[in-house]
This record gives structure tokens, sequence and C-alpha cells, in this order.
């Protein structure tokens, strides 16, 4: 599901066998198209759905003005811009649901945040400001109520997850179902967890949540949070034996969890991909030659997994694990031909992975990666010569980001995979 807080990504080569795989027919470099420029001078395409409709933000080519955010209905565009909450003062968009739904977040007129739902039936129309949770007499006693919301995440329903921010910096995740300003607490009051991912399977009507917690001594807790009918109920996921502590850095619809556990070593702390069946089961770790470093990125709805490993060239290059109950499944994603690294900013339910890279002339690149096909660039625009991927579809179909043209502005792609 759409994320936009996303984690930079990379991962290990591997010895052996394992560095054939990536290698394999060549496919035909997709095509980029471009938005237009009705929203500002220099532009990027933050998400796309699977019905191609695009969201974005450009800069004003006014300098005195703020950034723009926008709507197209289609990857050709024409932008539309979308309108604040306050007349001058700042916002942006970040993710567009299949549902329509949009998430972003504006100032009001006293400068204070908010996570924002506009929707692509009416992109005309005010946002709507989501608000934060209300104060409380009783449990917890005298609660303020809180000020700010931020947004995390978004789903394809159009439900979105956020931290409700109180006056003295107490965080709350919170859920907004689409389109919906009245806020459902999630976590305990001012707990500080960090909401992460938000599914789209619902369970006595609510989807579930993936948070990272506060545990000992301030290190992260990976906690899964589940409707029972009148109130989100949190189970802590289990740490491996031997691990320092985890983190949490997604969940699909079958409640699978992919993170990162970090165990003490001889020559340092080694991150091991970690992945949770269920909630209520231990995780399977991701074990390299050589005890490798690797840490998670994210997971699809298949429970296919992208991660990043260390690799003895002193990168990190992007990992595709297809097998969580097996180490030797994993795939090594190969970068473009001249280029040393990758940087994988997404994985499709199709298991197509998005990636930028460097050209054999060392220009920055969007590229992509099916585990059947090399890693492929992405033609860029006509004129121009660099380009730079933000993500990739739920269905594989699109990805998208910013590439230059002949002048050297910078412009909001989108692109449909051969």
């Amino acid at each position: 599901m759409p994320r936009y807080f996303k984690t930079s990504i990379t991962a290990l080569t591997l010895l052996g066998a394992s560095l054939l795989y990536g290698y394999g027919v060549t496919a035909s470099a997709a095509t980029y198209v471009d938005s237009g420029s009705a929203a500002g001078a220099q532009c990027s395409t933050s998400s796309v759905n699977d019905s191609a409709q695009a969201v974005g933000n450009c800069s004003s080519a006014t300098v005195s003005a703020n950034s723009n955010p926008w709507y197209a209905a289609s990857l050709s565009g024409p932008q539309q811009v979308l309108p604040p909450l306050v007349n001058g003062q700042p916002c942006s968009v970040e993710a567009i649901a299949n549902s329509g739904w949009m998430l972003g977040s504006c100032a009001n007129a006293a400068n204070l945040s908010f996570a924002v739902f506009w929707n692509a039936a009416t992109p005309s129309g005010l946002p709507t400001a989501t608000a934060p949770l209300p104060g409380t007499l009783l449990f917890p006693l005298l609660r303020p109520a809180d000020v700010q919301t931020v947004p995390t995440a978004l789903n394809p329903l159009g439900a979105a997850l956020a931290q409700s921010i109180s006056a003295t910096l107490q965080a709350t995740v919170v859920l907004y179902t689409p389109g919906n300003a009245t806020p459902q607490r999630v976590s305990s009051y001012g707990d500080n967890c960090a909401g992460i991912d938000v599914n789209n399977t619902l369970i006595n009507g609510y989807p579930s949540v993936v948070m990272n917690c506060p545990g000992a001594n301030a290190t992260p807790k990976p906690t899964v949070a589940t409707w029972n009918g009148s109130s989100y109920v949190l189970t802590a996921l289990a740490s491996p034996s031997g691990a320092s502590y985890c983190w949490a850095v997604g969940m699909n619809d079958q409640l699978q969890v992919v993170g990162t556990c970090v165990f003490s070593g001889a020559t340092g702390d080694v991150p091991q991909t970690a992945f949770w069946g269920t909630p209520s089961s231990a995780p399977l770790l991701l074990t390299m030659p050589l005890n490798a470093q690797n840490y998670a990125v994210s997971i699809n709805n298949p429970g296919h997994i992208l991660a990043y490993g260390r690799d003895p060239s002193g990168f990190e290059k992007a990992l595709f694990w297809p097998d969580p109950t097996n180490s030797f499944s994993v795939q090594s994603i190969q970068p473009l031909p001249g280029s040393a690294q990758t940087n994988a900013v997404g994985l499709a339910d199709n298991d197509t992975v998005a990636l930028n890279s460097f050209d054999a002339n060392q220009y920055p690149s969007g590229a992509y990666w099916d585990g059947v096909n090399s890693t492929v660039a992405m033609a860029p625009l006509l004129g121009g010569r660099m380009s730079r991927l933000e993500g990739i579809t739920r269905s594989g179909a699109i990805v998208y980001g910013t590439a230059t043209d002949s002048t050297l502005n910078y412009r909001a792609v989108g692109a449909t995979l051969p």
C-alpha cells in the first residue's frame, strides 16, 4: 500500500550462484509521460494510483510564493492546483489512493499543520483537515486536546494513518477513515508510538496498523494493532533470541510484517531482515554469506520482501527475497551496466521493483527490475539526461517521479511499464 515516508533502501551483491540472479533477457525501456507545468516551474510526481491518477508538487515561478500541490486525472495531465486550507498558507500532497482520496498536509492561519484529504472527484474543493484527538475528562484525567496532526500512510481504500501531536510534543497514532476528519485512536494517549503502515483488509470494519513503539531503554518495539469492534488491540511482535531490538517497516493485507532486528556481532552490530508471518509468530531472519548486514525496506501482498544488504565494495545494494522461509532464495538486484549502486524506491504486488541508478554516462536514471529481465533504464525525456523515480503503483503497471527536459527543468512524469 502506498506509504510516503519511505526508507532509503539498498542491498547486498551475493556470492556464488546468487550473483547470477537479476540477469536475464533485455526488456524495452518504458517512456516517460510529462504531466505539464500548470502548477509551477519545477515539478515531481509523488504518487500515482492504479487508475493512473497522479499527484505531485511544483515549486512556484514566483519566488515569494509557496509550492503548489497538484492533481492530474492522467499521466499526461493537465495538472490542477489543489487548494489550501487558508489562502497564502503552504500545502503539499503525498499520496493518492485507488479510491481517489488524496492525502497531504496543510498549515492553517496560525501556522499549525494538519493532515488533509482532497478528493479526485472534486479536486477544486477545499481540503478536509483532520482533527487532532480531543481533550479527555477522566481517562486520562484532564488531558488537554492535541493541537496538530501529521500524515504517515494511506491505504488503497483511502484510510489515513497519522500522528496526533500534543502541545508538549507527545504523539499518539490515529486513523482516519476515507475523507473523515474524526480521529480513531490506535495507540495509547501520548505514548510516542510511530505509525508505519496501514493495510487494506478490514477486520470488524477497520484496517490493521503496524507501529514502532518505545521499548526498553527507548529502543523500538514493533507492534500490530487490530480492531476488535470497539477499539484497537495492540500485539507486540516477538523478538528473536539474541536480538537487541527490532523495528517494522511494512505490513501487507495478510497481516504479515517485515522489519529489521539488530544483533551484537564480533565486529559490530549486525542488522538482519525479519519476517513475521503472523502477529503472534516468531520472526524468520535473512542470513547472508559472511554474516553480512542486511535490512528490510518493504513487503508486498504475496509476502515477498525488498531489502538492502552490505556489499564487499562498500556499497549497499538492493535484494529481493521471494521466500522468507529460505535465505538461499534471495536475489541480488543488479545496477545498470556501468553503475555500481542502486536505490530501490518501491516493490509492487507483481514483484516489479522501481529503482534509481546511474546510466553508462553516470547520469542519475530511473530504472526497474522484475526478476525476469535485467535492470532496465527508463528512457529520458526528449533532450533530457536525468531522471529519478519516487515509486511504483500497487499493481506494478506504472512508475513515477521526475525527469529533466531539454531546458534542464524538472518535469513531473510517469510511465506505463511494458
